[in-house]
């Protein structure tokens, strides 16, 4: 009874100042964040991830159209292409070269790579542009696709210059987010509804302003799962009606908990546990049951109150609050999350998993 009724208690207090532990030590919140909760689903919008504006201000927006040598995205990115390479030029200034050869390079001298199938590149406007190389032919640069929305151009096709207009469709490279002022290249990894970026290029004069990883919580599919877990468990234990009760306040002021947004600070040295509102903590362990895993700890209660898991069916568990079952971590079978970030997701043929979790291992302290 202590479990629930401790957080029926928090949660009825809800918002105040995240609570201190009594058994571990705080890092200084001087710190730069680790985490930031982000609140869109489908298209991700790169601006959520506190990294920047992409070099494309929104207060700058016209459409995709054609321009000389390429085409020119709906926030004034132009894009343009030559036998040699693709060339990126932001408003902010900022120029990008991705070569023949599959190595991205900033007219400062810094590159990254090489990525010799060719890779896609997300704007701070939403635009996707897509290289295709072909490393084992004469004419490296096979095509050329920047697509915004239904519209897609084409300014490069069957390795020369063109103006054509193609219909959506997938994309089996690797994928890359163009933050800061367009320059900071971070590759992007979802398990779920965690979106892990590793950064992989960045001036030299920019690297202390641009984390190396950085993770973004998408938080829409964590707010529906707490809110179907109400719907989903009514037995008519006692115990369980307390602990789902505890689970409906916290659903009522999720978004208190999980403002979009936030920039989460360490919590504790020796795990990656951050600090969230109302005396809450969000934990990701790597080990364990279905891991990787999202843990919602509250106040000094050992014990997580929600876990949601992070692999390719993404679920929410409540933990088991019946003592006549202390085999058991979770109660039930767990709560389907909604799908977020679909075109994000870990590809096992790219083994984009293994890779999102040692960025993440980078963290621990």
């Amino acid at each position: 009874m202590g479990f629930t009724t401790t957080l029926l208690g928090l949660a009825a207090l809800l918002p105040q100042a995240p609570a201190p532990s009594k058994t571990a030590p705080r890092l200084p919140q001087a710190a730069p964040p680790e985490v930031v909760l982000a609140g869109s689903a489908d298209p991700v919008a790169l601006g959520e991830f506190g990294l920047g504006d992409g070099g494309t201000p929104a207060n700058a927006r016209d459409e995709l159209r054609w321009s000389p040598g390429g085409c020119t995205t709906s926030g004034g990115v132009r894009v343009e292409c030559r036998a040699v390479g693709v060339k990126l030029t932001f408003p902010s200034g900022r120029e990008l070269l991705v070569a023949t050869d599959g190595n991205v390079h900033l007219r400062s001298g810094e590159s990254a790579g090489p990525f010799p199938g060719g890779l896609e590149l997300r704007l701070g406007d939403g635009a996707l542009v897509r290289i295709w190389l072909a490393p084992d032919t004469g004419v490296r640069l096979r095509d050329v696709t920047v697509t915004e929305g239904e519209r897609v151009l084409e300014p490069w096709w069957r390795g020369d210059a063109a103006r054509r207009l193609a219909s959506p469709a997938g994309w089996a490279g690797l994928r890359f987010c163009c933050c800061g002022d367009g320059g900071d290249l971070y590759r992007a990894v979802a398990l779920g509804p965690l979106l892990v970026l590793d950064r992989v290029l960045v001036e030299s004069t920019r690297a202390d302003a641009a984390p190396r990883e950085r993770l973004v919580v998408l938080t829409a599919p964590i707010r529906q799962s707490l809110d179907a877990m109400g719907r989903q468990h009514r037995e008519p234990d006692a115990r369980v009606r307390r602990t789902m009760t505890a689970v409906a306040a916290i659903s009522d002021r999720s978004d208190s908990i999980f403002p979009v947004g936030a920039a989460l600070h360490r919590a504790e040295h020796d795990k990656l546990r951050w600090l969230l509102r109302g005396g809450f903590e969000l934990q990701l362990d790597l080990d364990g049951p279905l891991a990787p895993r999202l843990a919602l700890f509250a106040g000094d209660v050992p014990v997580p109150m929600v876990e949601w898991t992070l692999n390719s069916c993404p679920a929410a568990f409540v933990a088991n609050p019946r003592d006549d079952r202390t085999e058991k971590r979770w109660h039930g079978n767990g709560t389907r999350m909604l799908r977020v970030a679909v075109d994000l997701q870990a590809r096992e043929e790219l083994f984009e998993r293994g890779y999102a979790l040692r960025v993440i291992r980078r963290l621990q302290k």
